[in-house]
Parts: structure tokens; C-alpha cells; sequence
């Protein structure tokens, strides 16, 4: 069986060389797009006001995208620096305006107000308007609105409301400075209205009726159940017909005020949200003038409808008693809709953005289809992981995505195409053997959502495993809380997943099972909080490999920066059916370990092991704010020469920060300049050659070393590939990354060679030309060689090859000028197809055909032949092994440090906390508390109850309820008298059409 990639291999030219060898690696990165329906979340739709044509989309994390045609193709907009865009809105045809936010910048030139006066083919970044005031969170912007009559434009900022006069070329912040509105709608007579989310504000809503210079608040209704609305990026709008009429949307309900903003009512009931509720899009109101009143469309974050409201006969008022007629949409999870702006059919409904990306209509918004996604061009999906397998018999590379709203795909010809997905809205925590001999051999993990739950199947999902799995089914989780953990391959059929303590049941800690879960017994005792899955490397002992497990855990929460501390624990396996050893490394010189969440997956460590090397660490320290390293299993670590100031490129960017971009101006708990967030979001090695590894940023591109870190260097213009969130080695130069908001790309190494003479002496050659001789290694000038593999075939059109068949793993480098090929992968010889002199290609008896010659048109009339594979480099020798240590050292375990200091734990009734919903009841648990204190119980900033530690430092158990606000939210323990933090904990909410 043969597997098939392509691959674009740049050939640069190169002159003569003296014998010493270059091993210089070119690295390129291109999208890598899956060909599936979904393009990712779009937020908000500008139509151009002269052509319906034309079209912006501002995607959640992808940036902006444009088309030209209505929508069926789209093109990425590179010149937009910023990539968490929130609004795009057109001020006249040449015009437009975007609003984004920038966590990592230090000069925060990524958020605020973007402005192109070219009709969007170039941006510039308008400068932060003055703020003052006591608030220091960066300067992001979120709604845009222009006035009808002045043509004003009002943007909601986390300062408040800003305002333009001069179509968006000058701004200044009238509104309330501590009032982080996330909505906006402007009226005639200047009359404006602004909303927030902000948790401590006593008002949700704003008004001003002299053009934002001075604010007032509005009587609109607040639920007694939760003190937030939750407004969205797009609830209030301005009636067309009415100068004192808003609409708003108020989770779950519709508004209308008819004085202005000042006070509101109720206009429609909620109509259908699905059988969760609650769901993760966002909701808009957009109401449109018709001959006899409004035509009123309505979002709810989870579907689309629309309500007629006729004008009441002898008044400005409208009759909003009438039915709601709900549309047809192939993707729930609305977030904004768009009307065409000119020509016969004005105001009627032209793109729909959902969770899924851009829907079309041909019935006037009966009817939703998703368009423009895969090879259309918008591609905005948010990947949370990538990760493949080797099934090596086969010489086939299966690729596995697991993506946010958007399902969970699985390929089985390397990327080339994607079946439907088979479970789950979404997932994560995708985990398998690299390599498996057969397709019988694989099993594959997930966790699938929707509803969330652990999940298990064979090959790209749809192969038996055995006789007993077909597709992907439900894993057999360990006795307890369901959800509480997931399960992680240390051997094919052996697996362990993390457990929450429960009478009668496993102890906090690890249990494992060697039977694909049919039964379980504990594998390790660690009483500390987990963050993410563990991740696997080995050391020998003697002539046994040991599996070894890096787990990050929450050990402590620093006051300061009022986020958790995350440290590591190494689990070590002895025998498979005994406990495994558990150490608590000293991390000695080393702050936390960053999270880098995405969305709704919460709490995904940010480090790297070497799986040959259980000793060496890889991670970013946010609190120290360096790239660290460490050689002895975590004791001890140091700052890696240059990295830091490479990957923040001289202190461009800053090494962490905090505030979810997703829900910016909610929690006081984070800050924006700190926070667990690390601007180096992913730490890979490659699991067959640990020499290549890579690092991926939030917006600085992706970094790779082929020392083992050693040195370092940039992939150019890999920046296009934003909030990178995996990277899968498929060999060692070839790797596929995942992205938060860009989708899915391609990582292609090659290797330069400059001179074929030093591959000559690694592996004694034999270079043959067909009717010309047979030449010496210096008259190799033009070709292809392959390292760690061999030729298995080739494909000649015209004499031109046109595609090359080499062993799984392979790494190509390269002579002369470009050459564009199609790669496959395959164990079994095919010969050259497509020349007559086929059999001058004949292999010579104990020869490996390594290499190709070509000539000035890219013709091949040669080949080279050498005794054995050549290796990548010389240092690709060096420490492949897996690393050598002593039973003492290894087996060694210690006490937890967590055990001699206060510790909080939060738990979910019934579930784990990684599938945390808004409003679902929370237990509060403590140890080692201050004896007979007064405590005080603080949700993001806002105190929600007292507590009290009895006399054995036990924290009396209380229960509280999740916020409603999708997202991160922080819950401290601190001294009701002297406000001093006790101890705190992190956690995410995530939508409920999860469930």
C-alpha cells in the first residue's frame, strides 16, 4: 500500500563546494488546508455599500478574510497585523474598520482600531487614544456603529466607548473609562448606547443623549439568578424607523426600548435553542425598515429567526406580537448576519456567520448552507491538536484532528482527504502509539464532545480493532467521576488516565488498565490538581526501556499575579503490573509552567519531553518570563541561550500574559499584561529523531532546532500561522501544525546540499549517468538526495520527474534549482516510470538508491548509489538511544510539596471539571487551612461567600455555581480580615452544546 503526500521541494542553486559538508535545513511552511465543510468561526460581516459582491469576515481568531464573489471563494488578508479580530464594518466603499485584541505585543500595536482607506487591501493601526485613569488593561475594541444622520462612528473598547468624527482617521474615548463595553449601537439625534459584561458593574448598560460626552444608566432588567446578562459582541442595534427605539439581547431574552434606552421590555419569547439551552455562538438583533413596518432578525447564539413588526396604526410604535419564524441552518452557533446593500433586493439576507463559518441563502434566509471553507479559502478553523501514526507495514501515515465546534476528523492518506467526522461536535486529547505494524494494531483515543465523554477506536475511526471495536465508541472509564480524566497509551493495549478521589474508590492520582479499560487498578497516588493529559517518554534500566510520564499539576497560586503555579510530576513504570514510582522534581531556578488555552479546552501544560531523553524538559517559565531547559528530569533548570529574545523577537513581544481575548473585560482575575498564558504555546519533539524540535508562538511563527535544542531558528514567514496549538512529526523534517484560528499547515524541512562528495564518505557511492558516463561526486551539480530512507520509485512525464516514492520517514535535500514533486510514501519498490531507460535504473547488488541527477530542464539522466541510508547529519547520531540510567535514580520518589501548605480543590458534581457548563454546581474542598480564620470565598474578583477552616485545617465543604460567562474564571480562599490570598484555582466554562 502506498501513502501520498505533496510536497513543494525548492531546490536553491549552489556552485561548487569544498568537502566539508553544509547541514543547513530550509524550512518552509504553507497551509495545509483539510478539505472539510466547516471553515471556522466568523464574528461579524461587512458588505461593501456599492457591491454585494465584496465581503469582509472577521474571524474569532483567524483575522479577516475577504470575497469577491458573493462568497463562494475567500482569500486570508495578510496585511491586517492583528488575528483576534472581533468587528469589521465599511464607513463608504474605500473605507473600513476593524477592531481586534493584542495580549503579547508590548507596544499593544495589535489591538484597538484598525483602518484601510483602500478598500481593505492595506491596514494601519490607529494609535491607542489618551486614556488615563486608574485602569491598566491594554486598549482592545469590539463593536463598531455608525450614526445615521452625522455618520459618527462609535467602537466599544475596554475603556468604554470611543468616538470618530472623521471617518475612523482620529479617535477619543467619551465613554466611562471603567466601563469595558463589548456592544454598542449609535442613533440619530446622538443618541448612543453601550454595553458590558464586566461581572462588577452595577449596569449592564449605558446610554448618552449628547453623542457619548456624559453617560447615564438605563433601567434594563438584570436576572436575579446571575448578575449578568451576558452581552454579546453584537446585542444592541438601532431601529431605522424610530430615533428613540434599541433593541438588545439579553441572554436568553429580546428588548426593545421605545424612550431612548432608558427603559426596557420584553418583546419576544425565546424560540427554539436545542435540547442544551445554551449555546456558544453569539446573539444579534437586526432590525430592517420594509414598506409596512420592521422585519426584525433574530440570533440567540444558537439558531436564526425572524419576526414581522408592523407599524401600529396612528403611532411610531411596532406590533411585535407577531409569529417568529425560525430559518433552516446546517450549523448551529449563530453569530452575525449581513444584508445586501443596494439594487433591487436591498436588505435582504445575504451571508449568515456561524460557529461552522459563512452560510449562503437562495430563499431569502428560509435556508442556511455552509460555503467558502477547505480549498474556498476560509479557513478559520480553531484545531485544538493534530497528531498522527505510522501504521508501518502499510507505509501509510493517518492523520487525526480534533477541532473546536467543528468535529473531530480523522485522514487516512495523510491529509489528502477527511471522511465525515464520526462522533463528537469537537474533542480533544487525542492520543495513539506513534507507529503500530498494522491497521489492526492501532487504537486511538479521543475525548468527543457532544456529549463530552472518552471515546475509543481503530484506525481513521472507521477500521475493527480486534472483534470488538468498529468506528469510534465510548471508552470504558475508570470507577468515579465521569470526565475526571482521560486516557493516555503507554503501550498499545496498556493506558492510564487520571481519577479524582472517591469513597470506596481509586485514591486521587493515576489508574491504569491493561485491557482497554475493562479493568482498572491504581497506578499512582498524586494528590494535586492535574492540568492537561501526561506526556511519555522512556529510560533504560539495564536492558529494560521504562515508560516515563511528565505530568503538570497546580501546586500553589501566586498572589501577585493572581494566577495558579503549575509544576510537574514524573511517573516512572517498574513492571506493567506494579504502582509506578511518583517524584515531585525540585524545579529548582524554574516559576510555572505556562497553560495555553484554547477556547474551551482549558489547561493544556506548555512544555516538552524528549522521548529518548526522560532527563531533558523543554517549557516556558511565565513566571520568570524565559524559554527553560532542564537535563536532570526537572531539578534543576536554566535559560536557554537566546531563545527568549529569538521566539519575543528582542522583547517585541511579551513572554505571557493573561485575559482571555475570547471574553475580554470579564475577569478582573486577569489582567492583561499577566497571566498563565505563554507567548511560546507549544513545545514538540519528534518521537523518532528527538534532534527536531519545534516551538510554536501566538504570533511570532513556529521555531525549530535540529540539535536538540541547542540552536534555534525562525521558519520564515511562519507568523502567518497565528496561536499555533500542536506540531506532529511525520519524520524528521516534515510535520504537520495545528492552529487556533488558521487551520491546519505543513512544516517542510530539506536539507541543503552543497557538495555530494562528503555524503560519498559517510556511505561509499556510486553515482551513474545514463549516456553520459558515469561522473565523480563533484559533477553531481543538480538533483535530489534522500536522507534516513531510500528511493522506492519515481514518475517521469516528458523526461521531467514529476514524482518521487520514497520509505516512511524520509527527509529530502536537495542540488540546483527548484523542482515541484508529489512525494509518496511506500515499502515496496516501483521502479522509474515514464523513461525509456528504465533499466540503466536497475539497483545494484547491495546498493540503495539514495539519490536523482538532473539537468538544467529538470530532466533525470542519473542516479546515485550508496552502501547504506545516509544520515540526516552528523549530530543525528548522537543521542537517539534511549537514555541510560541507573534502577536507583530512576525509581526514586519523594513527598508531594503541596502537602505541608494550604490546598484548594474545586470539583464538579458528577463530572470533571474540564467539562465544566455554565451554572452547574461546584464543590469547594480545602486542607491545611488557617485554623478557626474568617475566610472569604472570591469568583474573578468578586467576594461570594465566607468560609471557615475547623480545627483539623479542614475547610468546611461549600457549594457554589459556575458563572454563566463562557471562559477562564479564578476562585481564591483568602483571610476575610487581612485580604491575604490563601489559595487559588483556575477554571474554564464551556458551552453547553458540548453536552
Amino acid at each position: 500500500m502506498k501513502s501520498q503526500i505533496y510536497l513543494a521541494i525548492f531546490l536553491a542553486v549552489a556552485g561548487f563546494a569544498p568537502p566539508a559538508q553544509s547541514q543547513q535545513i530550509d524550512w518552509t511552511l504553507e497551509e495545509f488546508q483539510p478539505n472539510v465543510p466547516y471553515g471556522g468561526r466568523a464574528d461579524t460581516i461587512a458588505v461593501n455599500p456599492s457591491d454585494n459582491r465584496i465581503m469582509f469576515v472577521a474571524s474569532e481568531s483567524g483575522g479577516l478574510f475577504k470575497t469577491t464573489d458573493g462568497g463562494t471563494h475567500w482569500s486570508h488578508v495578510d496585511t491586517l497585523g492583528a488575528y483576534y479580530t472581533s468587528a469589521v464594518a465599511y464607513v463608504t466603499s474605500d473605507i473600513l474598520l476593524a477592531t481586534a485584541t493584542d495580549r503579547f505585543s508590548v507596544r499593544n500595536d495589535g489591538g484597538g482600531i484598525w483602518r484601510s482607506s483602500d478598500g481593505g487591501v492595506t491596514w494601519s493601526h490607529i494609535p491607542s487614544p489618551s486614556l488615563g485613569g486608574p485602569r491598566d488593561l491594554r486598549f482592545d475594541a469590539r463593536e463598531i456603529s455608525i450614526a445615521p444622520d452625522t455618520g459618527d462612528i462609535f467602537v466599544a473598547t475596554s475603556y468604554g466607548v470611543a468616538k470618530s468624527s472623521d471617518q475612523g482617521a482620529s479617535w477619543i474615548v467619551r465613554g466611562p473609562i471603567n466601563f469595558a463595553a463589548i456592544s454598542v449601537a449609535a442613533q440619530s439625534g446622538n443618541l448612543v448606547i453601550a454595553g458590558s459584561n464586566d461581572s462588577r458593574l452595577s449596569t449592564k448598560v449605558i446610554r448618552s443623549d449628547d453623542g457619548g460626552a456624559t453617560w447615564a444608566a438605563t433601567n434594563f432588567p438584570v436576572p436575579v439568578s446571575f448578575p449578568v446578562p451576558v452581552f454579546d459582541l453584537h446585542a444592541l442595534a438601532a431601529s431605522p424607523l424610530d430615533a428613540k427605539t434599541f433593541y438588545a439581547y439579553g441572554d436568553p431574552d429580546f428588548f426593545v426600548s421605545e424612550d431612548g434606552g432608558v427603559n426596557w421590555s420584553k418583546i419576544v419569547p425565546t424560540f427554539s435553542r436545542g435540547p442544551q439551552d445554551f449555546c456558544g455562538g453569539i446573539g444579534f438583533v437586526k432590525p430592517l425598515a420594509t414598506p409596512t413596518g420592521l422585519t426584525v432578525w433574530l440570533g440567540n447564539r444558537c439558531t436564526v429567526a425572524k419576526l414581522v413588526a408592523p407599524q401600529i396604526s396612528g403611532t411610531s410604535r411596532f406590533d411585535y406580537s407577531g409569529p417568529v419564524i425560525q430559518s433552516t441552518v446546517d450549523h448551529w452557533d449563530t453569530r452575525d448576519m449581513a444584508f445586501r446593500t443596494h439594487g433591487p433586493d436591498t436588505g435582504a439576507p445575504i451571508l449568515l456567520a456561524t460557529d461552522g463559518g459563512v452560510h449562503r441563502t437562495s430563499d431569502g434566509g428560509a435556508n442556511w448552507m455552509l460555503t467558502g471553507s477547505g480549498p474556498n479559502g476560509y479557513n478559520a478553523l480553531q484545531i485544538s491538536e493534530v497528531k498522527g501514526q505510522w501504521i508501518d507495514n502499510a507505509a501509510n501515515y493517518d492523520l487525526y484532528i480534533t477541532v473546536q465546534d467543528n468535529g473531530i476528523w480523522a485522514s487516512g492518506d495523510g491529509g489528502l482527504t477527511w471522511p465525515p467526522p464520526n462522533a463528537g461536535a469537537e474533542g480533544v486529547n487525542i492520543d495513539m502509539q506513534k507507529h503500530v505494524p498494522s491497521p489492526a494494531d492501532s487504537v486511538v483515543t479521543v475525548t468527543a464532545c457532544g456529549p463530552c465523554a472518552n471515546g475509543i477506536g481503530g484506525r481513521v475511526f472507521s477500521q475493527t480493532y480486534g472483534a470488538a471495536f468498529s468506528g469510534l465508541h465510548q471508552w470504558a472509564d475508570p470507577p468515579g467521576p465521569a470526565g475526571a480524566g482521560h486516557p493516555t497509551s503507554i503501550f498499545n493495549s496498556f493506558h492510564d488516565q487520571g481519577v479524582d478521589g472517591a469513597p470506596g474508590g481509586f485514591l486521587k492520582g493515576f489508574a491504569a488498565t491493561h485491557d482497554l479499560g475493562s479493568n482498572w487498578t491504581q497506578h499512582a497516588v498524586v494528590p494535586e490538581d492535574r492540568r492537561d493529559i501526561p506526556k511519555l517518554t522512556a529510560i533504560r534500566v539495564g536492558h529494560r526501556q521504562l515508560p516515563v510520564q511528565y505530568q503538570a499539576i497546580r501546586t500553589g497560586f501566586d498572589a501577585t499575579r493572581d494566577f495558579e503555579i503549575v509544576h510537574l510530576v514524573r511517573l516512572t513504570m517498574n513492571r506493567p503490573s506494579t504502582m509506578a514510582s511518583v517524584y515531585f522534581p525540585a524545579m529548582n531556578g524554574f516559576g510555572g509552567i505556562g497553560i495555553s488555552p484554547p477556547d474551551w479546552n482549558w489547561h493544556q501544560g506548555v512544555f516538552g519531553v524528549d522521548p529518548k531523553d526522560s532527563q531533558h524538559l523543554i517549557a516556558p517559565d511565565v513566571i520568570n518570563g524565559k524559554i527553560m531547559e532542564s537535563h536532570d528530569g526537572g531539578d534543576n533548570w536554566s535559560e536557554i541561550p537566546g531563545l527568549t529574545s529569538l521566539i519575543t523577537d528582542a522583547g517585541r513581544f511579551q513572554s505571557n500574559a493573561g485575559a482571555s481575548p475570547f471574553n475580554v473585560g470579564i475577569f478582573p482575575a486577569f489582567p492583561f499584561d499577566v497571566g498563565p498564558f505563554p507567548f511560546a504555546s507549544h513545545v514538540s519533539f519528534s518521537s523518532d529523531d528527538p534532534n527536531s524540535v519545534a516551538i510554536g508562538t501566538q504570533q511570532n511563527g513556529l521555531f525549530v532546532s535540529r540539535d536538540r535544542g541547542a540552536t534555534w531558528t525562525k521558519v520564515p514567514n511562519s507568523e502567518r500561522a497565528t496561536a499555533i496549538t500542536s506540531v506532529d512529526w511525520m519524520s524528521p523534517t516534515d510535520a504537520f501544525v495545528s492552529t487556533l484560528g488558521r487551520g491546519l499547515w505543513k512544516l517542510t524541512g530539506s536539507r541543503v546540499v552543497t557538495s555530494v562528495r562528503p555524503l560519498c564518505v559517510i556511505q561509499s557511492c556510486r553515482i551513474k549517468y545514463i549516456f553520459k558516463g558515469d561522473p565523480s561526486p563533484d559533477r553531481f551539480k543538480r538533483g535530489i538526495v534522500v536522507f534516513e530512507g531510500e528511493i522506492m520509485g519515481a514518475r517521469v512525464e516528458a523526461g521531467v520527474l514529476r514524482e518521487l516514492s520514497v520509505t516512511p520517514q524520509t527527509s529530502l535535500g536537495f542540488v540546483g534549482a527548484p523542482v515541484k514533486l508529489a512525494i509518496r510514501y511506500t515499502n515496496q519498490r516501483a521502479g522509474i516510470i515514464g523513461i525509456e531507460a528504465n533499466k540503466a535504473f536497475a539497483l545494484p547488488s547491495g546498493r540503495l538508491l539514495t539519490g536523482l541527477a538532473l539537468d538544467e530542464r529538470g530532466e533525470l539522466f542519473g542516479a546515485i548509489y550508496t552502501s547504506g541510508r545516509i544520515p540526516l547529519s552528523d549530530k543525528s547520531a548522537k543521542r537517539r538511544d534511549v537514555r541510560t540510567a541507573d534502577a536507583r535514580s530512576v525509581l526514586q520518589q519523594n513527598r508531594s510539596p503541596t502537602l505541608s501548605k494550604p490546598y484548594i480543590s474545586l470539583s464538579a458534581t458528577g463530572k470533571g471539571m474540564d467539562n465544566l457548563k455554565p451554572e452547574d454546581p461546584l464543590t469547594l474542598t480545602g486542607e491545611r487551612m488557617p485554623s478557626g480564620a474568617a475566610l472569604e470565598i472570591v469568583l474573578d474578583g468578586r467576594a461570594i461567600g465566607k468560609a471557615e477552616g475547623d480545627r483539623g485545617g479542614f475547610l468546611k465543604t461549600i457549594m457554589i455555581k459556575a458563572p454563566r460567562e463562557l471562559g477562564p474564571h479564578t476562585l481564591i480562599v483568602r483571610d476575610a480580615n487581612t485580604k491575604q490570598t490563601i489559595d487559588g484555582a483556575s477554571f474554564v466554562v464551556r458551552h453547553r452544546d458540548t453536552e
